[in-house]
This record gives C-alpha cells, structure tokens and sequence, in this order.
C-alpha cells in the first residue's frame, strides 16, 4: 500500500513538474515583445532593404579563431533576414588585407574605441547620398576584447544596429542582442537575433517603408549612468558622392 501511494506521489510531482515547464515555455513563447522591455527601439540607420551585405576582417587586426566567432553572429543573422522583413542578407567573406568601402561593404577592424563612456565596439557608416541608408560601413572593436565568444556577441550586436536597432540599457538578458555587455571578457550568449530582435527589425523596415526621410546627421550616445557598460556606439558618417 505504501508502495503504491508512493509510486502515486511521484507520478502526480512528475506530471506537476512538466505542467509547470510547459506553461512556462508557452508564457515566453507568446510573451508579447515591448519596447524597453523585451525589444529594443529603432531609429539608427539602416541597410536598404533586399541588399546583399559582404563582410570582412581585417587582417592582421583578427586571427582566425575571431574569424570563426564573427561568422555565427553573421550566419545567424543572415539566417533571418526574410523573418525579419528586412530581406538583407550577409555573405561573410573572411579576412581581408583592406579596408572595403564598395556598395555594401562592412569590414571589422581593431580600434582604441575604450574611451571615458567604455565602449567595447562602434558601428560607423557611411551614406554618400546624405540619407538614412548605409552604403557601406566599418565595425570598429576595441583592442581589449580578447575573447572570441565576446567578438560573437559584439557582432550580433552591431549587425542589428545596422538594421535599425537601437541599445536597449533596460532590456532582461536575453530577451535581445540590443542589450550590455557587462565586461569585454564575460560573453553574454547571444549569438544572432531573438525573436523581439526579429519583431524589430520587422517593424524598423515598415517605418522605413513608409516614412523614408532623407537626413544628414551624425548620431552621439547619450550620457550613461556610472558602472553600466555599452558594448557599442553607432557613429553614422555623411559624405558626398564619389
């Protein structure tokens, strides 16, 4: 008898164990995507929507072990370029001896970026038509990033900024790749877009659609509070026509 109430027991603790993970896993599943929360802002600049973006490493700047760390936060992030709605896919091409500046362009080089506001990372491009589209782009990590699984997260960070996402300091962990770093050698194991990344970008590229206004001006990061730690900027360039 008392093996058989036993036996019951456990059953009942197992089934109220998989009841409880199961609602869990559908309450993050439909859990909505809010802006500040779970999802980040838009406004940065953006690639045009249907581009096809080639990206490199400078070499010597990387070794091949950053090599490999950059392509997963590429690979995942061309992997939701139709998800997304912004159609923009990325073809990593691997080390490169220069600087690239053609038609759709982003080469990632070393940098002093660690100054008084400690950014890890800055994302500057370029428009030569004075608009809110990039032509071409430079990602810029700090000397100091020494961990390959930091350089995943950098990327997946700045890849999103150049679709229009925006930092978000207040975001949980892991709800974005817009959200901090704490340290350049802690990773934070986002390596490509979350879903509200994804529900984003989707809604950076409607507006983008919709309400495309031509600009000329240069993004500066606001003041952040003292112990917060942004990984990147984004430093937007104009300049004229070749």
């Amino acid at each position: 008898m008392r093996t058989k109430i036993f036996v019951i027991s456990v059953v009942l603790i197992v089934a109220a164990l998989y009841l409880n993970h199961a609602k869990t896993v559908v309450a993050q599943t439909i859990a909505p995507c809010i802006v500040g929360h779970t999802s980040p802002s838009t406004g940065f600049w953006t690639w045009p929507a249907n581009s096809l973006v080639n990206i490199y490493l400078r070499d010597p700047d990387f070794s091949q072990d950053y090599v490999e760390a950059s392509r997963i936060a590429v690979e995942n992030w061309d992997a939701a370029a139709v998800e997304s709605g912004s159609n923009v896919h990325f073809n990593f091409h691997g080390l490169t001896l220069a600087t690239k500046t053609g038609q759709g362009d982003l080469t990632i080089i070393r940098g002093e970026t660690y100054d008084r506001k400690r950014h890890l990372a800055f994302l500057e491009a370029h428009s030569l038509q004075s608009n809110r589209l990039i032509d071409y782009a430079l990602v810029i990590v700090d000397v100091r990033v020494k961990n390959p699984e930091v350089l995943t997260n950098i990327m997946a960070h700045e890849l999103g900024h150049s679709l229009g996402l925006m930092d978000c300091y207040e975001c949980s962990r892991k709800t974005t790749a817009m959200s901090l770093l704490k340290t350049g050698t802690e990773p934070n194991g986002i390596e490509g877009p979350t879903a509200c990344d994804k529900f984003a970008v989707l809604a950076a590229y409607r507006e983008l659609a919709l309400h495309f206004t031509p600009t000329a001006v240069t993004f500066h990061k606001p003041s952040i509070n003292d112990g917060e730690l942004p990984e990147a900027i984004v430093r937007p360039v104009v300049k004229s026509p070749r």
